[in-house]
């Protein structure tokens, strides 16, 4: 394949800068042939981004942090081009907060990560250039700009392209009335919302549904809009699981199997699954009977609950994200992209394709089973802390093995 790269990588918000902190962590281990090869792939890829720096949405969301950006920097070995900015955040005061609001992390930490990638990568890192589509062909991958031009060929690719909500299909007829956790987590105005005094409801108990509630409840944006509305939040499973110590679990009468819910590394219960911080807090009050502004309703179905949907003046979902890649075409056909396989690989109709990757939000990675963690956990991960940890070299060492037999041609 003539003039092609190593690799594409599409997107550089936190996935796409996990996946270049761990590459530099390969970089920097010390073993020369590892190194020299991950020095190779880094010298021949490139990064698209249609914003104009990298980083992502993660500054903008308007709640406090639901994940341990600590583990983020303290993944980033010595030597590494951004172990400065390691050190530099975590000998900062305010980064030891018990909740710092996702905006602080946002200063503090991703955009000086951004700043040293943009830096450090140089022309290797295109921002403002959108992927409109993905070609496969029989020698590796081709993107496009919006207009149709190539933009890129490569003999494999990495799509980092966040995540997107989509409506449930029982929501259809309801669709003026809803809205995605992620769209109202972003919301800094009331633009399209009613004011009336009916029901909100929060369909999920996850991050993105606490997240929800927390601002309906404590934003001062929202003060007048939710004051004296009953807030239900209809929650699939009657167990909610919360990350936390023994200790805590026994005081505050968190129920567990100490065979399963334990994570062998840390000794935390339900260290991989378990709502933490903020959400972890604000479900407890709620359950206690602290929080009385809000309900949980447990439910198997969304339509069991169709009285408390049609009184409702504003539904947010919040089950869950998809991958937001672009078109994906081979022989003239639009593809069906699966759900990734434990190494992040891709595939349609359960086949995978030779080259194709996936990390972060909506890929919905399974937990690979020397990641540690609760036996119990039967679910995926896509948090910030565990792309430059746990999947992205899991994704680098399929691109170095790739790349050393394109070498070897």
């Amino acid at each position: 394949m003539t003039d092609a790269l190593a690799c594409q990588v599409i997107g550089a918000g936190p996935a796409g800068m996990g996946f270049i902190l761990a590459l530099c962590n390969r970089i920097a281990q010390g073993d020369s042939e590892q190194s020299a090869s991950a020095r190779a792939l880094l010298d021949s890829l490139l990064i698209f981004e249609a914003s104009p720096r990298p980083g992502g949405r993660m500054g903008r969301y308007r709640v406090n942090a639901n994940t341990d950006a600590h583990d983020v920097v303290k993944g980033i070995l010595d030597g590494n081009p951004f172990t400065a900015i390691r050190d530099a955040y975590l000998g900062l005061s305010e980064t030891r907060a018990s909740l710092i609001p996702l905006p602080t992390i946002e200063r503090l930490m991703v955009q000086p990560l951004a700043t040293a990638m943009l830096e450090h990568l140089g022309p290797r890192l295109r921002c403002e250039e959108p992927v409109s589509r993905v070609v496969i062909t029989a020698e590796g991958f081709e993107s496009y700009r919006p207009d149709n031009s190539l933009l890129a060929r490569s003999e494999t690719m990495l799509f980092c392209c966040g995540g997107r909500e989509t409506l449930l299909p029982a929501l259809s007829g309801l669709a003026a009335h809803c809205e995605t956790s992620a769209d109202f987590i972003l919301r800094d105005n009331l633009e399209g919302l009613a004011e009336e005094n009916s029901p909100i409801i929060i369909i999920g108990a996850s991050h993105s549904a606490f997240s929800c509630a927390w601002r309906l409840l404590h934003d001062p944006l929202f003060a007048d809009f939710a004051s004296g509305r009953e807030i239900i939040m209809l929650q699939r499973h009657e167990k909610i699981k919360l990350r936390c110590t023994p200790a805590f679990a026994e005081q505050h009468n968190i129920e567990y199997d100490a065979q399963q819910d334990l994570c062998p590394v840390n000794g935390n219960v339900f260290h991989n699954g378990g709502l933490r911080k903020d959400a972890k807090m604000l479900y407890l009050r709620i359950r206690d009977g602290e929080e009385k502004r809000v309900g949980l309703v447990s439910i198997n179905e969304v339509s069991d609950r169709k009285d408390l949907l049609d009184a409702a003046g504003l539904i947010l979902q919040a089950t869950g994200f998809r991958p937001n890649l672009p078109p994906i075409e081979r022989n003239g056909e639009l593809l069906e992209i699966g759900e990734p396989g434990p190494q992040g690989e891709l595939s349609v109709d359960k086949k995978p394709i030779p080259g194709l990757y996936g990390l972060g939000l909506g890929m919905n990675i399974p937990l690979p089973a020397n990641a540690g963690g609760e036996k119990s956990f039967r679910g995926s991960i896509n948090g910030f802390q565990s792309y430059p940890l746990v999947v992205a070299p899991l994704i680098i060492d399929q691109l170095l093995a790739n790349n050393v037999r394109r070498c070897s041609k």
